[in-house]
C-alpha cells in the first residue's frame, strides 16, 4: 500500500498547488483536478496519484485542519448558508459556508473570515474583520490577518510588561559587567523601532583587540511561561511590512526597556572576543552586563562617519570596519557564499499610496555589523553544542539535486560556463554567481535563491550550508525573535563564563518552551511573516501600476511560465506578468529547456534575461495582479553570448 503523507497545501493561482510535507523532502504536486475539498493553507494527507514525465502526481485524500489564514473576500447570503467570493487567485472563486456574524456585513460588503479548524465539512466560519472602503493605509493590516499573523497583545501579556519601570535596570546592575563607561554604539536600519545589539572595541595586548557584542538581556523581563512568553512563542517573531510593524513584544519592552537606546542604561549578554584586523579569532568569554549606548546610529550615518574619520566614534568605527572586513575574508575562505540580491522597499506617502520603490544600497557598515552578529551567533551555538544543551539552531541544508541543475541550467543560460560540480560546499558554487550589479546578474543569483533549502530551526545542528558553519544559532536578536529569547535563557544559566555547571538538568529547564514543536513553530511564523511582507509590497506595486495604467516602460524578462512571461520593470523596481496572449504570435512556443519563447513565424525568441518594452494593460487590486502587453522587442541578444549558449548546448549533447 503506498504510503499518505501530511502537510500545508498551497495552491497557486493556476489551480494546481503543491503540499509541504517536511523538510529535506520533495513537495507533492497536486493537479487542479485531485483537490478535492482542500483550500489553500489546509492541513491535508495526499497519496500517490499517477506518474507523469514531468514527476509524480498526488490527490488530496483528506483535510484534516483547514486553514488558519484569514480569507478576505465579499459576502453574500444564500439562505442559511452564505456565499463567500475570495479576493485571493488562489482560493476558489466561491466558497458556500455557514458564516457567524455574517449579520454584522451588508450584503455584497467585503470582511475578512477565519474558517473553523475542525470538523473540516459542513465548512463553518467567523467573520473576524469588517473592511470598509478601499484604505491604502490598512494593506498591511488586512494582509497580517489573512497570513493569520497576530495585531493586538492581550490584556496579560500588556499588563505584565507595563510592571517594569527605568528604575529596574538599576536593581539589576549587580553582579554584572559594567561597560557603561566603554564607548558603544548602535547600528541600524534608518526606519529601525528597536536596538538589539551594540558594538564596543578595545585594544588588547599582542595587536588583538577585545570586541564587545552586546545583546539586550531580553530573557530578564520576559520568564518562561508567563504571559509575554506565550504571547511572543505564539508570535514567534517580529513582522516589518511596508507600512506597519506587528512586534513580538510589546511596545513599552521592544522599544523601551529592552532597546540599547542612546543614553540609558541597559542590560545586556555580552559576547568579548579578541580578535586581530586579519579575522584571527583568540578567547572568547559571554557575560551578563549592562551598557550605556553613546550612539545610536543609522547605517548611512555610521557610513558617513566612517568616510569622515576622527577621533571618538569614528575613530571606533574605522577599527571596527577594519576587523570586520579581516572577518569576512576569513569567512569566504572557510566557505561561505555571499549572494547579492538588493531589498527594494515600497516608500508611501501620508495615505499609504506609493510614490516610488526604493534599492536598499549595501554599505561598509551592514558588513560590519553582519560580520560580528554571525561571530557571536557561532560563538554562543558552538558552545551549546559542545555542552549537548537543548538550543534552538539555524539549520540551512544542502540544496537538492533537482533544484541546483534546475539553477546550472539557468546559469548556463545566462552565459556562465564551466563544469557542473557535485556540490557538498556553498563556496563550489561563487563562480556561478555575481556581485555585478546588471539585472542578468540578479537573475543568476535570485535562481540561486530559490535553489537554496529555507532555513529553519532545529534542536539538532544539521549545519548552515549557506554560512559553511557548523554550530550556528541565533542570539542576537531577542527582542524581535523567539529562537534568540530562548536561547538566551539557555545561555544565561548554563553557559555564562564563571557560570556554575550544576545549574541544574538543561531538559527539564527547557521543557514545554524549548522543544522540537516551538522550533517547528517558530520556523512557520516566520515563513508567515516573510509572506506578509512580500505580499503587502505586490500590493504596493499594485497601487502603483494603477497610477500607470497605458504608460510605457522598459524591462527585463526575469522568469517563463508556459502561460506567459514575468518582466522586472527598469526604474520602477516592480515586476508584471506578460501573458502569452498579449504577445499576439499564436506560432510561440516554450523551448525544451524552458527560459525562452520561440516564434515559428517570425524566428524571434524571448527569453531569461531579454529586454523588452511594455505597456502597463492592467492592474488588478483584488487578484494582485499587473498585467502587461508588449509594445515592440527591445533588443536581441548579443551574437557573442549566443555563441556560448550553443556551445554549452553541444557540450551537455556530448
Amino acid at each position: 500500500m503506498t504510503r499518505t503523507r501530511v502537510g500545508r497545501l498551497e495552491r497557486t493561482r493556476y489551480g494546481y498547488g503543491f503540499v509541504r510535507v517536511g523538510e529535506g523532502e520533495d513537495d507533492l504536486f497536486i493537479p487542479p483536478f485531485a483537490m478535492g475539498p482542500a483550500l489553500h493553507g489546509d492541513l491535508v494527507r495526499a497519496g500517490f496519484l499517477e506518474s507523469r514525465r514531468e514527476g509524480d502526481a498526488h490527490e488530496i485524500l483528506e483535510v484534516l485542519e483547514r486553514t488558519r489564514s484569514g480569507i478576505v473576500g465579499s459576502l453574500e447570503p444564500r439562505g442559511r448558508l452564505t456565499l463567500l467570493r475570495p479576493e485571493r487567485p488562489e482560493y476558489p472563486r466561491e466558497i458556500l459556508l455557514t458564516l457567524h456574524g455574517r449579520n454584522t456585513v451588508p450584503a455584497g460588503g467585503r470582511a475578512i473570515v477565519r474558517l473553523t479548524p475542525t470538523p473540516p465539512e459542513p465548512l463553518e466560519g467567523k467573520v473576524i474583520k469588517i473592511l470598509g472602503d478601499d484604505d491604502p493605509r490598512e494593506d498591511s493590516w488586512i494582509v497580517a490577518l489573512e497570513e493569520g499573523l497576530l495585531t493586538e497583545f492581550g490584556p496579560e501579556a500588556l499588563a505584565e510588561a507595563s510592571v517594569f519601570r527605568e528604575a529596574s535596570v538599576g536593581e539589576a546592575a549587580s553582579g554584572r559587567t559594567d561597560f557603561r563607561d566603554d564607548l558603544t554604539v548602535t547600528i541600524d536600519p534608518v526606519e529601525a523601532k528597536d536596538h538589539d545589539d551594540a558594538l564596543s572595541v578595545h585594544r588588547a595586548v599582542g595587536g588583538m583587540h577585545e570586541i564587545g557584542i552586546h545583546i539586550a538581556d531580553v530573557s530578564h523581563y520576559v520568564p518562561p511561561k508567563g504571559a509575554l512568553d506565550l504571547e511572543a512563542r505564539e508570535r514567534g517573531n517580529s513582522a516589518y511590512l511596508a507600512d506597519a510593524t506587528y512586534p513580538m513584544l510589546p511596545e513599552a519592552l521592544s522599544g523601551g526597556l529592552c532597546s540599547l537606546v542612546e543614553g540609558k542604561d541597559r542590560l545586556t549578554l555580552s559576547v568579548l572576543v579578541a580578535l586581530d584586523e586579519e579575522g584571527r579569532v583568540g578567547k572568547s568569554r559571554i557575560v551578563s552586563g549592562i551598557v550605556r549606548s553613546a550612539a545610536s546610529l543609522a547605517y548611512p550615518e555610521a557610513a558617513k562617519l566612517l568616510r569622515e574619520g576622527g577621533p571618538g566614534v569614528p575613530a571606533a568605527l574605522a577599527q571596527l570596519d577594519r576587523i570586520a572586513r579581516g572577518l569576512k575574508r576569513r569567512r569566504m575562505e572557510e566557505g561561505g557564499l555571499d549572494l547579492d540580491l538588493p531589498e527594494v522597499r515600497a516608500r508611501l506617502d501620508e495615505r499609504g499610496e506609493p510614490v516610488a520603490f526604493d534599492e536598499t544600497k549595501r554599505l561598509a557598515t551592514h558588513d560590519l555589523v553582519e560580520e560580528f552578529m554571525l561571530l557571536a551567533n557561532r560563538i554562543v551555538g558552538g558552545r551549546a553544542l559542545a555542552r549537548e544543551i537543548p538550543f534552538f539552531y539555524r539549520v540551512h541544508e544542502r540544496p537538492r539535486y533537482d533544484k541546483l541543475r534546475a539553477f546550472f541550467e539557468a546559469a548556463r543560460y545566462l552565459g556562465r560556463s564551466g563544469a557542473v560540480p557535485f556540490v557538498t560546499e556553498a563556496k563550489q558554487l561563487r563562480r556561478f554567481t555575481t556581485t555585478g550589479k546588471t539585472t542578468r546578474d540578479r537573475i543568476v543569483n535570485l535562481f540561486l535563491l530559490r535553489a537554496m533549502e529555507k532555513a529553519r530551526y532545529d534542536l539538532v545542528d544539521a549545519g548552515h550550508f549557506g554560512l559553511g558553519m557548523r554550530g550556528y544559532a541565533h542570539f542576537t536578536s531577542p527582542i524581535r525573535r523567539y529562537a534568540d529569547l530562548a536561547n538566551h535563557r539557555i545561555v544565561k544559566r548554563f553557559l555564562l563564563d564563571g557560570a556554575p555547571h550544576s545549574a541544574g538538568d538543561p531538559w527539564a529547564f527547557a521543557d514545554g518552551w524549548l522543544s522540537a514543536a516551538t522550533a517547528t513553530h517558530i520556523s512557520a511564523t516566520e515563513m508567515a511573516a516573510d509572506d506578509a511582507e512580500r505580499t503587502v509590497t505586490k500590493v504596493k506595486a499594485v497601487r502603483y501600476a494603477m497610477q500607470r495604467l497605458g504608460e510605457e516602460a522598459k524591462g527585463t524578462i526575469v522568469g517563463l511560465t508556459p502561460n506567459g512571461l514575468f518582466v522586472s520593470l527598469e526604474g520602477w523596481r516592480i515586476e508584471g506578468f506578460l501573458p502569452k496572449r498579449a504577445i499576439g504570435d499564436p506560432t510561440l512556443t516554450m523551448a525544451e529547456h524552458g527560459f525562452s519563447f520561440r516564434s515559428k513565424r517570425s524566428r524571434h525568441r524571448l527569453g531569461l534575461g531579454d529586454s523588452v518594452e511594455v505597456v502597463v494593460a492592467r492592474a488588478d487590486l483584488e487578484r494582485r495582479e499587473i498585467e502587461l502587453g508588449l509594445r515592440t522587442r527591445a533588443s536581441r541578444r548579443p551574437k557573442r553570448h549566443d555563441r556560448v549558449t550553443r556551445k554549452s548546448r553541444s557540450k551537455r549533447r556530448r
